[in-house]
């Protein structure tokens, strides 16, 4: 398995290309996240900011923050982790990029590097107008590596300190320093098939980030975090069922009564279509724990499966009803509504998705069934629209443009024609980047 030097601090915009990350939601797996920053960035400029987690399904270990708060974490990293410590060590290393400033910092040294590369060139110049060619080459390409080495050099620095500032962070809020050392040694297998060069690197070898870590080891008062151990515990069995074979499953859940074995061979039929088998052990996951609002999500996602909307529904809000704050599960719902066949519940179906829209960052899906449910409604020039945003949002400009124009065309809305003259000024701004 290829493994990535891990936490790169990587610059990009708020649209995220599907080509470099592929995002998959769960709601699950993303407030576990969020609830371990909480503890995190308790007491640091970061307690009132809204730090949000993606999962980026990706076959190498990797972690990242970008300048907006938004931090992605690999499925193999979630995978490969051990334990709720190996978790918080790679949160509060991002963490630590943001509160370091590093964004900016990085920034500030990109553009000193690119005065000596401008310096080196103009020299360059000069040599190969005066006949030196052989000299110029030099010159130029000279210029270059100092300039990539310096900025390498800058990047070990900001990684070195990002390290420092989750030591603390662990150390303040009760979690084991082992947490980091184990996730580095899973990179440390990797740089030992390679001859690594260490100028060459964006960060420090591990061997030497362990080290580091070491000399913290005292001193360290460790908390039990009973909960967020067994939630951990059941997140690792949700990924397990998903991206695992039965055999590798067998080897890890050999009792399949425990709670997290059940819910992992839920997740593992399910994944396989083998719906009847999974809804048996969701079934039997809901009996011994019935006030766990994501094995009730998980019910009600195998209802929807199986057209039984009816169902779906009323899972969907056993869910809401156990944690109200979760937009995901009003999603679902509001599928499930649309799916019923019911004009009663169309309405309450659009404003869950509105709803929805209002607080997510790719509500791709969100758009397509308020396009579905204005379709319904014989409400043609909404259902355009919404179509029209969700194939912006999915970078399929063309078919946005074929919405817009239909929008446009048959609206009589004067509110619907600002909100499209709006999109399509935001279409053409985002094609240009």
């Amino acid at each position: 398995m290829r493994i990535l030097i891990t936490f790169a601090l990587i610059i990009f915009s708020s649209s995220i290309k599907a080509n470099s990350i592929n995002v998959i939601r769960d709601a699950e797996i993303e407030n576990f996240l969020t609830d371990i920053s909480k503890i995190l960035v308790k007491n640091t400029e970061l307690e009132r900011e809204v730090l949000t987690f993606y999962i980026d399904n990706q076959k190498f270990i990797n972690a990242l923050v970008t300048p907006d708060k938004k931090f992605f974490f690999t499925t193999e990293l979630l995978l490969k982790s051990k334990t709720v410590d190996d978790i918080a060590g790679v949160i509060s290393h991002e963490i630590g990029h943001v509160i370091g400033g590093h964004f900016q910092k990085r920034q500030m040294a990109m553009e000193k590097n690119s005065v000596i590369n401008i310096l080196s060139s103009i020299l360059a110049v000069g040599a190969i107008a005066s006949g030196a060619y052989n000299a110029g080459s030099v010159l130029l390409m000279g210029g270059q590596q100092l300039s990539n080495a310096r900025l390498l050099a800058f990047s070990r620095s900001q990684e070195s300190l990002a390290d420092q500032t989750a030591i603390r962070l662990l150390k303040d809020n009760g979690f084991s320093l082992q947490g980091l050392i184990n996730i580095f040694k899973e990179i440390q297998r990797n740089e030992k098939l390679k001859k690594i060069n260490p100028y060459f690197q964006t960060h420090p070898l591990s061997t030497e980030r362990i080290k580091n870590i070491k000399i913290n080891f005292d001193n360290q008062n460790i908390k039990e975090y009973k909960n967020l151990n067994n939630r951990f515990n059941l997140a690792k069995a949700k990924l397990n069922g998903f991206f695992l074979k039965n055999d590798q499953l067998e080897i890890i859940y050999p009792n399949k009564s425990s709670l997290e074995s059940m819910y992992a061979y839920a997740l593992n039929n399910y994944r396989v279509g083998k719906l009847k088998n999974a809804m048996t052990f969701i079934n039997s996951c809901i009996k011994l724990d019935n006030k766990n609002p994501y094995f009730h999500e998980l019910q009600g996602q195998m209802f929807f499966e199986n057209g039984n909307f009816t169902n779906a529904i009323n899972s969907f809000i056993i869910a809401t009803s156990l944690l109200p704050d979760e937009k995901a599960f009003k999603l679902f719902l509001a599928k499930s509504l649309y799916h019923s066949g019911l004009k009663v519940n169309l309405k309450e179906s659009i404003n869950l998705l509105l709803s929805y829209i209002k607080k997510d960052e790719f509500p791709i899906d969100a758009w397509h069934y308020l396009g579905l449910n204005y379709g319904k409604l014989k409400k043609l020039d909404y259902s355009s629209y919404a179509f029209a945003e969700k194939y912006i949002l999915s970078g399929k400009f063309d078919n946005a443009k074929i919405h817009l124009d239909r929008a446009k065309k048959i609206t009589k809305d004067p509110v619907l024609k600002k909100k499209l003259s709006d999109l399509e000024y935001e279409m053409k701004k985002t094609k240009n980047k």
